[in-house]
């Protein structure tokens, strides 16, 4: 059995990220999914787990999440270097950084990535759609569908090791065209929700990555509103 985590879906759920890894479980049944509260210890700590997945909270907990993760930090480093696959999304790539900019206010993030995030909470949320190129170590180009609504954007040299290069719509801020992070198989992406599910592309590496069959649940339709969804966006985003 493969095992993959889903961390703190009490708190990790505001955009239905939970139904990422709860799709994954579905597409095999050599998956074991582990739901993992944030006051029990994490199953990655004590075993070698295959994927973990973290997704977008409120960020008024994003300093909890940081602060429950913090002692596990050199595990978190060990996996990710000897290839764990991790699956991070919405705000929770900024958990990562060095630190969160709240006006006055510096929360030490986990430091694991050189980059900061600045929260804007008295502008209005920034919405919008992207389409990005993710290349495999085979040298395939999967297309990434995204869409983010977040109050905050993050800074720094992104072309070190992005997930994804932008085609149409903006990256992890306004200015940079690089979207997400990526080392090894830590994937970082500000999309939010079912991300799993929009780009089933994606899915089958990741199922792929565990050694798994890559046939998806639902594979015809998710591949047609995948290229739906796709063409679309390219219609649309200019």
């Amino acid at each position: 059995m493969k095992i993959v985590e889903n961390l703190f879906p009490e708190l990790c759920n505001i955009f239905g990220e939970s139904s990422s890894p709860a799709y994954l479980a579905r597409c095999s049944d050599e998956i074991d999914l582990r739901q993992t509260n944030h006051k029990t210890v994490p199953a990655f700590v004590t075993e070698d787990v295959d994927m973990v997945y973290l997704g977008c909270s409120p960020e008024s907990k994003q300093e909890q999440i940081i602060e429950v993760l913090r002692p596990y930090l050199g595990r978190i480093r060990e996996l990710i270097e000897k290839g764990t696959i991790f699956l991070v999304t919405g705000n929770a790539v900024e958990i990562f950084g060095r630190e969160i900019r709240d006006g006055d206010r510096v929360i030490p993030a986990l430091g694991l990535f050189d980059f900061y995030s600045v929260r804007y909470m008295d502008r209005e949320r920034h919405n919008s759609q992207y389409i990005a190129a993710f290349a495999t170590e085979a040298g395939e180009t999967i297309t990434l569908l995204g869409h983010r609504s977040q109050f905050s954007f993050s800074y720094g040299d992104f072309s070190r090791e992005p997930l994804a290069s932008v085609e149409l719509g903006i990256g992890m801020n306004p200015d940079t065209k690089y979207e997400g992070l990526r080392r090894n198989h830590f994937f970082g992406t500000y999309s939010l929700g079912p991300y799993l599910i929009m780009n089933p592309l994606f899915t089958k590496y990741l199922l792929r990555l565990m050694g798994l069959d890559d046939s998806l649940c639902y594979e015809r339709e998710a591949m047609k509103a995948y290229e739906y969804r796709r063409d679309e966006l390219r219609r649309t985003l200019h």
